[in-house]
Formats: C-alpha cells, structure tokens, sequence
C-alpha cells in the first residue's frame, strides 16, 4: 500500500510502499477514502510537537471504510463508514477519562503524531476511539469534520453560547469557515474580524453580518458598537496579537475561546477582564461523544467544509501551499 512518510522533523514528505497492516485485539483497520489537511499536520512535520515521535504518517481528519477487524471487536464492522480524529486513544481510567474528557488524558495519543495517521491507504486504529460516519456525508467532507469541524463546534458549545448570541470570528481559514458555519446554524449572530478586506464578501456569504478589516478598523470599537459587543469571540487563528486587540470587545460576561494554537502570549488588564466578568479560556479538539455530535450537527444543519481535493501523492505540496496560506478552506487528500 501507499503511505507518505515524515522521517524525521523539517524532512520531506516521502512515498513508501508498505505492507498493508493487519488488526490486532480491539483493533480495526480502515481502508482510508479522504484525508483532510490540517495546520498541525504542518506543524508536526516541522517538528513544533516536543511530543511527536518520528518517522510518522500525518493525518488526523480521516474518514473510510473498516476493511477489517480484530480479535475481540464487537462494533464496528467489516464495510461501515468511519473516521479518526485527532485522539487516538487514552488511558480510560483517569478522571478526565470517565466523565468523557478524555481528549485532555495525561496519557492520550494523538492520530498522525504518535501513531501513523490518514495519509496512507489503509491504517490501523482502535475500534473504541472511531467515531461512526452518518450515511449522507460525503468522505471528504466528513474527513475535516474530524478535527476541523469538532474543533470549532465544540469550541463554541464551550464558551457557553446560548441562541441570539453574537459570535465573533477570528480568521476565515479552514477553521474559521466552519465556525461561521456552525455559529449561524445554531442560531447566532455572526461577525467575522480579519486582515483581508477581499474576505468580506465569502463572509457575508457564510452567514456573517458584521465584518471587520482588523488592519483598519478599529477592533474593540467595532465589536462594542454591534449593540455593545461580541458574547463570544472564537480565535481561530494561531496570533495572540489580534487576540489580545480583541478582548475588551467582548460584552459583559463575554467569552474569548482560544482554538488556534501558537507563540506568543495573550494579555490584558485585570480591569477588562474584572470589570465586565469577561472570560479567557482555550478548548481542544473533543470527546467521542463531541465527535458524534459534530457529525449529526453537520448532516443535519448541512454545515461542510470548503475542501479542495488532491490526490494521496500531492501530500507535499498540500503542506507547502497551507504554509503559504493559497489553500481556500481545507485540503482533503482523496485515495480513489
């Protein structure tokens, strides 16, 4: 079988022909359909993860079909749709584990971090951490549903939204799109702050209708003239800059929940957080159950991800074309 190979932090991505695995005691094997492409398949590679381990096969959004399944598995079975997010698995004893927080385990693994991931025709996974496809999602669009989708879904559920909130969005990446997507289907209002003024347009068309130009606009006023601020502001993009320019554009009890992940820090003055009980808080990706959440979600709402197929083979180039930020939404390597 095919697989695209990191041997090593900063190396190429490289082709290998590897023998196809087979299924362990609680394993499954998924003949792998899509594969979406994700900033932290980029960072990996560039070995930003001090807990990665190499050589490793990227890819945390994929989405197939089970091919087999071993010893001792009961669910699921030989032909259904299923996919692998960012959490591989975890050690199911701690006690973030059993009150279904086991996305923030001490001993998780992380799907194309620490075990071969998606970019590769068949891979291995464990039967009790597969999240279950729902028949009508298309395996490409169901591939950035699988850290992309959950991410900002979950991410938005947790900072504590209620129906008629005003959600702001940072960034309009593969992140953002969702989670102007997600925000207007739940029912809020949306605004979307940016540095491209030509993103206004694809915002409106997303559901949003406040946009900002955070290169020219002033950003707190803008955000407290939208009847007195943002209820939540969804940071999507990996800058604490514009971040910590944000904040005090959150109205009362306000909440900035933090998604994008990168250097630097986010400041602000005790008065701004005091003086209006606003939050800073961050979420990961999510649980099983955020996961099957996600996926009905989106079905049901027809929120999906703006995707630009590629084949397995152009790996590479998906990688140096979302570092040069010239992908629109979200790659998806396709194996067929």
């Amino acid at each position: 079988m095919k697989a695209m190979v990191v041997k090593a932090a900063k190396a190429p991505i490289t082709l290998e022909e590897r023998p196809k695995p087979k299924a362990g005691p609680g394993q499954v094997v998924i003949k792998v359909k899509a594969c979406g492409v994700c900033h932290s398949d980029v960072a990996m590679q560039q070995g930003a993860f001090p807990f990665g381990t190499f050589p490793i096969v990227l890819g945390h959004e994929v989405a197939g079909i089970v091919d087999e399944v071993g010893p001792g598995v009961k669910w699921p079975k030989v032909g259904d749709r299923v996919g692998m997010p960012w959490l591989y698995d975890s050690c199911g004893h701690c006690d973030l584990c059993v009150r279904g927080d086991e996305v923030m385990c001490p001993e998780m693994t992380v799907t194309g971090v620490n075990r071969d991931g998606g970019y590769q025709e068949y891979m291995l996974a464990p039967a009790a951490y597969v999240g279950p496809i729902p028949d009508g999602l298309d395996f490409a669009d169901a591939g950035p549903l699988m850290c992309a989708g959950i991410t900002v879904f979950n991410g938005i559920r947790r900072a504590g939204y209620k129906p008629g909130a005003k959600v702001a969005v940072m960034g309009l990446g593969g992140l953002g799109s969702m989670a102007v997507q997600y925000a207007s289907a739940l029912g809020a209002r949306v605004g979307v702050l940016s540095t491209s003024s030509d993103k206004a347009q694809e915002a409106k068309k997303l559901g949003a209708e406040l946009f900002i130009n955070t290169k020219k606009d002033d950003v707190v006023k803008s955000l407290q003239a939208w009847d007195g601020g943002a209820d939540i502001i969804v940071a999507t993009a990996p800058n604490p800059e514009p971040m910590t320019q944000a904040f005090p554009g959150l109205a009362a009890d306000g909440t900035l929940v933090v998604l994008g992940v990168g250097p630097g820090l986010i400041t602000t003055s005790p008065m701004d957080l005091v003086s209006q009980r606003r939050r800073l808080m961050g979420s990961p990706s999510g649980s099983r159950h955020d996961l099957r959440d996600t996926l009905k979600f989106s079905l049901h709402n027809k929120v999906l991800p703006q995707i630009v197929k590629m084949p397995l083979e152009d790996a590479g180039k998906a990688h140096e074309l979302l570092h040069e930020g010239k992908i629109v939404g979200r790659a998806v390597l396709v194996m067929e």
